[in-house]
Parts: structure tokens; C-alpha cells; sequence
């Protein structure tokens, strides 16, 4: 049986900087079964300098005046993830959250034990965290949106400058809602067989196709942007699924596990009952007495599946029949010699 996928729910600013609406997302999103609920993390003063500007998408989202106020009116309070984090522990869920900024990823650090750092397609040549992450024995999870073959290259070499990391790959559209026709799935393959680590896929389509395709391609983590409710201000609600489409999308991904099984020719129970009914075996055309040497003229082929196989005519065709046989029978073993 294959690995289960790691399917992680990117919540990002989608709580619009309301804790209640987070745990609320914490509780709903861990009922439908993914592995992990992620947060983000920044103090936008160290994110964004003066000359800072938004990107399409978010202008066209987000009304706000610039891209450091648009960011402060989506900020949590840092003390806010702690709850964050003790409610995904109370529903079994992991709590996983991505840092913006060095101060973010050392409070993360510091109070929580989180399954991996998470470096964002922005954030793959921020040299503070990466040089403190190259020291850690933590997984990574890399985006790679936006980024070259060469520079994929140069941050896992700086990442593995002092011991070799366990890294996942997560093969990137940096746009938001990402279109069909850039996406790009084969790229996924191409990058594991270039850089050696584990695969897996950000999405930001709408909807779950390419996920579930990534999954069936052999992604072993799969991340979704997820919100309450696609009509809320804000830049990333209208690029996200919301919980049903979620539950759908976890749904598929467990089935498509078990649907790619293992490379071993494997038959079920069911399957050989179903060969029995439905192959066919050797049958006498008409009545054989017993002491005949059987003909081809005396054997037909038809179901079920029970006796000598139709390629197995050299095994019968030349013997005796030791007893009478009736007309359309199976001809058994037994009965010849």
C-alpha cells in the first residue's frame, strides 16, 4: 500500500485577522480528515519596506491602500497561534504554520512543535531563515513557484549546506486563481527526477482537479488555500475551496490511495470468482462413452471457468475417457486418463 498523502489546508489571512474565525476553520477543516491546518505568520513592518507594492490579484481583491496595510488588517496576534495551535492538537490535526520573517520563525520555534518549516515561493532566497533552517534537523517543505530550475538548485544547496535535509518539493503556479493552461503538471515529475526529493503540489486552481490529478501522478503532499466562505473581502478567498469542496477533495485523495495499490499483479477474492464465471473451459460437444479416445471433433469451449482451460487442449484432446460423460459438461480431470 502506497504512503498516505500529506494534505495540508492553507487557511494564509483567510481568517481576516478574527481568532474566533480561525478556531472555527481549525474545527471544520480537521473534520474532513486532512493532516494538517496551516497559518501564516509576519509582522509586516519586517515583511514590507515603504517601496513595497500588491499584485494584481490583490488589488483587484483588496481594497486597502498598500501592500503593508493590506497585511496589518489580516495579521493575527501572535499569541493568537498558540490557541491555533492547542486546538489542532485537541482534534488530532497538525498545526503547521509559514514565517514571513525571522522574529515569526523563531517565536514559532520557540513555543510549538511543528512537523516542518514551511518556506513560501517568496521566501526560497530569504537567507536569515534560510541559514537558521540549514541548521536544524526539522523537514522542509519547498514552494517553487516563481523559481528556476537554478535557483530550485541553489536554495536546497543552501539549505543542505550542512547536512543533507529531508526535503518535499511542492512543484508551484504563483497565481491566484493559477489557470489550467499554466499549471503544468508534468513539471512535478521533472523536478523529482532533477533534484532526487520527495514531490508534492500547491494548488491554486479553482477547484479540485489538479490536485486529485497531482495525487494520481504520484504527489505525496497535496496544499489547498481554504476558506468559510469565497465571498469575504479579502485577497485570497475567491482562489481558495471552501469546506465542502475540502471534504470532497480529502474524500478523493484517500480513494485514489487505495486505487494505486502497488506494482504486483494482485487479485481479489472477488476477481477469481469472477474469472470462474467468466473464462470458459473445455466441454464435451456431445455424449462420450466411456473407454473413447476424445477428438477434437468431441470438445467445444465454454463457461465457467472451472476445468481445462481452452489452451490447455493437448491435455485432453488424445486421452481416454474413464467413464461416460454426458453432452455439455465440463470435462474434470478425473474423468480422463
Amino acid at each position: 500500500m502506497n504512503r498516505q498523502v500529506y494534505i495540508i489546508a492553507e487557511v494564509g489571512p483567510n481568517h481576516n485577522g478574527s481568532l474566533d474565525r480561525a478556531l472555527e476553520m481549525v474545527e471544520k477543516i480537521a473534520a474532513t480528515g486532512v493532516n494538517c491546518v496551516k497559518f501564516q505568520m509576519t509582522d509586516p513592518y519586517m515583511l514590507y519596506s515603504d517601496d513595497s507594492f500588491k499584485a494584481n490579484y490583490q488589488n483587484a481583491n483588496d481594497k486597502s491602500k498598500g501592500a503593508r496595510e493590506m497585511s496589518l488588517s489580516y495579521q493575527l496576534k501572535r499569541e493568537d497561534h498558540i490557541k491555533l495551535y492547542e486546538k489542532c492538537q485537541e482534534l488530532g490535526v497538525d498545526y503547521g504554520c509559514t514565517a514571513f520573517d525571522m522574529e515569526s520563525l523563531l517565536f514559532l520555534d520557540e513555543h510549538f512543535d511543528m512537523p516542518y518549516y514551511k518556506i513560501a515561493s517568496g521566501e526560497i532566497f530569504s537567507m536569515d531563515m534560510i541559514d537558521y533552517m540549514s541548521t536544524k534537523k526539522k523537514p522542509i517543505i519547498l514552494s517553487t513557484g516563481m523559481a528556476t530550475y537554478d535557483e530550485i538548485r541553489l536554495s536546497i544547496d543552501l539549505l543542505n549546506r550542512n547536512f543533507k535535509k529531508d526535503i518535499t518539493i511542492l512543484h508551484c503556479i504563483s497565481n491566484y486563481p493559477a489557470r489550467y493552461e499554466e499549471v503544468n503538471l508534468n513539471n512535478m515529475l521533472e523536478i523529482k527526477k532533477l533534484f532526487g526529493y520527495e514531490v508534492g503540489f500547491s494548488d491554486h486552481t479553482i477547484g479540485n482537479e489538479c490536485a486529485i490529478a497531482a495525487v494520481a501522478m504520484g504527489a505525496s503532499m497535496v496544499e489547498k488555500h481554504v476558506t468559510l466562505d469565497k465571498t469575504l473581502p479579502g485577497p485570497d478567498h475567491k482562489a481558495s475551496i471552501d469546506i465542502d469542496e475540502l471534504a470532497s477533495l480529502v474524500s478523493s485523495i484517500r480513494h485514489i490511495e487505495q486505487a494505486m495499490g502497488v506494482s504486483e499483479r494482485v487479485f481479489s477474492d472477488a476477481q477469481r470468482e469472477i474469472s470462474r464465471v467468466a473464462r470458459k473451459s473445455i466441454v464435451s460437444k456431445h455424449a462420450i462413452k466411456k473407454g473413447d479416445v476424445i477428438k477434437t471433433d468431441d470438445i467445444c469451449f465454454k463457461r465457467p471457468g472451472t476445468g481445462f482451460l481452452p489452451i490447455e487442449t493437448e491435455k485432453v484432446v488424445g486421452k481416454t475417457a474413464l467413464c461416460d460423460i454426458e453432452a455439455d459438461r465440463v470435462i474434470r480431470a478425473e474423468q480422463i486418463g
